[in-house]
């Protein structure tokens, strides 16, 4: 189980960080910022990325995700906050299902998306979302 929380944990902290690099200017892994929408985003390639202020925000909430999983596992104490766990769990569980399945649909929000988006979604941002979701299942069947 420690190997699950782990990954859960660290792999958000690393999309948080991603996310905060690219609130600051940072256009990896595209090649500039005008790709950089088209390829992580999904949006015509040129259209601006979503302001610093939402990015930030964004990342805020992932890193938020990814403590969720050693909180979840009991590792720490939030206080009043610790009865609602199982609902945090949960909530953690159905979002990345929901993330993750989207893609795969054949219709809903991610079906606008362009290339090369919608390629590296449905090989790896989707799975990843889908084995996030199985993480906090096996987080929340462990309590």
């Amino acid at each position: 189980m420690i190997v699950v929380i782990l990954f859960v944990f660290l792999t958000l902290q690393a999309v948080a960080l991603l996310h905060l690099g690219w609130a600051f200017g940072m256009s990896w892994p595209a090649a500039s910022r005008d790709a950089l929408g088209a390829m992580v985003v999904g949006v015509p390639e040129g259209t601006p990325m979503p302001s610093r202020g939402l990015t930030i925000l964004v990342a805020m909430g992932i890193s938020a995700a990814g403590w969720l999983a050693p909180w979840g596992a009991g590792w720490f104490s939030l206080g009043g906050l610790d009865g609602l766990r199982l609902w945090a769990l949960l909530g953690a569980v159905a979002i990345f299902a929901l993330r993750g399945g989207l893609t795969y649909m054949p219709v809903g929000p991610l079906q606008a998306s362009v290339e090369p988006f919608r390629s590296l979604d449905m090989r790896f941002f989707a799975p990843l979302c889908l084995t996030l979701a199985l993480g906090y299942s096996a987080i929340l069947l462990g309590r």
